[in-house]
């Protein structure tokens, strides 16, 4: 195994503080529209789960004469 350069780990080294020194400041800015973005998606995932279950409900409907036992979930 060889041994790293040290002149190329101090190259990546700059690098990366380089990088982060670019990149802190826009992501305090950023940080509420990522936020929104998640909220957005998880109300969005959650709006189709309700109309998923809701369809599902319809089209699978059972006669009233049924016996309750027949409608509950994780019914086997």
């Amino acid at each position: 195994m060889e041994t790293p350069n040290p002149m190329d780990m101090a190259v990546k080294t700059a690098a990366g503080v380089a990088g982060a020194a670019v990149v802190g400041p826009l992501a305090a800015p950023l940080m509420p529209v990522l936020t929104g973005l998640a909220v957005v998606g998880l109300g969005v995932f959650a709006a189709g789960s309700i109309i998923g279950q809701v369809a599902d409900s319809v089209m699978h409907k059972k006669d009233d004469r049924d016996d309750i036992e027949d409608r509950l979930p994780f019914n086997g």
